[in-house]
């Protein structure tokens, strides 16, 4: 089904339709954000006298719980994820996607 039309009545799908729309309200999120973080969200600035963190170096600890060393590998193995989804991606010259549902044994289609 063709539900908007793009300039001059190029029909897009219902699939991207929804995609723009989710594309546009992560936009809007994140300027809210930037603009009016919540009180529990980290701040890009340090507040006049406030301390700043150490360096969490190269290997953090490995300690158990919810801890911001815990975050730091959580973060890290992310961004190792997504190289190797890009790199993956790149070298078969296989859309992103494709790739995510392969990884997924094509669960999503």
């Amino acid at each position: 089904t063709r539900v908007a039309s793009l300039g001059d009545s190029t029909p897009i799908s219902q699939q991207r339709a929804i995609v723009l729309v989710a594309h546009i309200h992560v936009l809007f999120v994140s300027i809210a954000a930037a603009i009016a973080p919540f009180s529990f969200q980290d701040k890009l600035l340090l507040e006049p006298g406030e301390a700043d963190d150490a360096p969490a170096g190269l290997f953090p600890p490995m300690a158990p719980g919810l801890t911001k060393d815990a975050e730091i590998w959580n973060g890290r193995v992310a961004m190792v994820g997504l190289i190797c989804l890009v790199a993956q991606a790149v070298g078969t010259k296989t859309p992103i996607l494709d790739v995510v549902n392969m990884w997924f044994g094509s669960l999503f289609y």
